[in-house]
């Protein structure tokens, strides 16, 4: 069975272990049915992210909302999501009918050939910019007759691919920084070293960003993600000044500076509110 976290209107599902270290996640959000479906939030708040992503709007829309106030930019209907340097947040003027897939930068570049660094910021129309069969893809994911089968038409793509050009291996660890090992594998695997000088060479090809930015990044959410679910399961605030020190940061000050780049919040802003407002459902979610 596949293993799902959900929410009354979104759910997050993870594909087989087989394909984690090239899918992190499928994305699920349904705003059009239920009980209460005037309830769900239609603006969505998200993080900085190393990730890239696909995401298909099955029914209604959305648009990008500028941090400055800027007139909204609508976003195209097959979506191509390349990192994300800042945090950002949508808006839906109606009912929503979302899937998406969210792919590691390095396994989404072999896969499609693109250059990660012409992704990082871009919310891009994926019919203009991914290669043909992966558009092809877009269109066969979007006709299936429900979830279950878009998951499939994109595992049998990826697992046909992934296997027969990449000999890395799945890495243990934290989701948020496990992929890092695996950049660094597949580095190893592909003839090129595994060192850092060799990793940083690639690593804007693969992964669009520095691997200095890509490691905060990746440790930040990590360590967020920790905080929340020790939290959940304590039943107390979480001390941050015990996080800092846990997850390697200089000082409590230190993590509040990178929580801010990330999520453009402190640690103690960011936690009240994925509490209390369902704009962060993702970050609830998420985690």
């Amino acid at each position: 069975m596949r293993l799902r976290f959900q929410l009354p209107f979104a759910t997050v599902a993870l594909p087989p272990l087989a394909l984690a270290g090239c899918i992190r996640a499928y994305l699920i959000k349904d705003t059009t049915g239920g009980k209460h479906p005037q309830e769900a939030p239609r603006l969505n708040r998200y993080p900085a992210s190393v990730y890239c992503g696909v995401a298909w709007f099955l029914q209604g829309s959305s648009e990008r909302i500028d941090a400055e106030g800027g007139a909204p930019q609508p976003l195209a209907s097959t979506l191509l999501l390349g990192p994300q340097t800042r945090p950002w947040a949508t808006r839906n003027p109606g009912p929503v009918r979302t899937f998406g897939v969210v792919f590691q930068p390095h396994a989404f570049h072999q896969l499609t050939g693109l250059p990660i660094s012409a992704l990082v910021d871009g919310l891009l129309p994926a019919q203009e910019v991914l290669p043909a069969p992966w558009r092809a893809l877009c269109d066969a994911v979007r006709q299936a007759q429900d979830d279950a089968a878009r998951m499939a038409l994109i595992e049998d793509t990826v697992a046909t691919h992934w296997r027969s050009r990449d000999g890395a291996q799945v890495a243990d660890g934290a989701p948020g920084t496990r992929w890092l090992q695996e950049l660094q594998a597949h580095a190893a695997a592909s003839g090129l070293g595994g060192s850092l000088r060799s990793l940083e060479r690639h690593a804007r090809a693969w992964a669009g960003q520095p691997v200095r930015r890509l490691a905060w990044l990746s440790r930040a959410e990590s360590t967020l993600l920790q905080a929340r679910t020790d939290s959940e399961h304590s039943g107390q605030v979480p001390r941050w000044q015990d996080v800092a020190s846990g997850a390697g940061y200089a000082d409590q000050s230190h993590l509040c500076r990178e929580t801010q780049r990330v999520t453009g919040h402190s640690p103690g802003e960011l936690a009240r509110g994925v509490d209390t407002d369902d704009s962060y459902w993702f970050y609830r979610l998420w985690s």
